[in-house]
């Protein structure tokens, strides 16, 4: 595993170092003390993970992130800072690409998530957000116009995995009226993401469920561990329930 620590705090660099060799092993570890150094170590070693300061001297850790996503949409970044201002939480939600798994941990002394969050990104593919920032984040919807009921449910049942059929027999609407869900889904949460979308590799990032599930999976707005949970719950309902190719033999 190799990792990149950009912080321009020596302690906190140290303690991120000690965090990530408990967790990996074998485990290759190298540091970078502002953006702009981050970004270089970044191109040159193309490190797996890379934990990342917000605030930095030079170059900012969004302003580095955005130019290592430029050339490697994959990469997976842990943002660490002691900030949650809406500022950097609007700029990062513009920058990550759809296929990228990421997080942002807020610094604290007295609860330390760090290695949760790292297990997060690393071992489950699962983006992390602090509960502060998600809080941030749901401010912000709510000021661009936040979904509805409606939309929420028909999210969390595309990012379960339904099919249209399914969703409308659940939910008693038509396929049609999923179909338009869907369709106001998109718009809402990918609206102005379309240079992403085309730079993003190795997906389908056409496909609408796919693009709506990132956009909210990246703006904080679906819970990984709660659409497991429901997954869970749902799995047995559906098998009977929504077995559409085994009704068709």
């Amino acid at each position: 595993m190799k990792v990149l620590i950009v912080e321009d705090v020596p302690a906190l660099r140290a303690h991120a170092q000690e965090v990530v060799r408990r967790i990996f092993s074998p485990c290759e570890v190298s540091e970078a003390v502002n953006g702009v150094e981050g970004v270089e170590k970044a191109l040159a070693a193309s490190p797996d993970f890379i934990i990342m300061d917000v605030s930095m001297p030079e170059l900012s850790g969004i302003k580095a992130a955005q130019k290592i996503w430029q050339l490697s949409p994959q990469r997976k970044i842990l943002f660490w800072s002691q900030y949650h201002r809406e500022a950097y939480v609007r700029e990062l939600g513009k920058i990550v690409p759809d296929d990228a798994i990421h997080g942002y941990l807020l610094k604290s002394e007295g609860d330390d998530k760090l290695e949760e969050a790292i297990r997060s990104i690393c071992e489950d593919e699962n983006p992390w957000i602090d509960p502060v920032v998600r809080g941030v984040q749901a401010r912000l919807l709510a000021k661009d116009g936040s979904l509805s009921d409606v939309e929420i449910e028909t999210l969390v049942d595309i990012t379960i995995g339904l099919t249209d059929k399914a969703i409308a027999q659940r939910r008693h609407i038509s396929v049609r009226g999923v179909q338009n869900r869907l369709k106001m889904l998109l718009e809402k949460l990918v609206k102005g993401e379309e240079a992403h979308l085309r730079e993003s590799a190795g997906m389908e990032i056409f496909n609408p469920r796919t693009r709506v599930v990132f956009a909210a999976l990246r703006r904080g707005l679906v819970d990984p561990d709660e659409v497991r949970k429901l997954e869970d719950d749902l799995t047995e309902w559906i098998e009977e329930e929504f077995d559409f190719e085994r009704a068709k033999k």
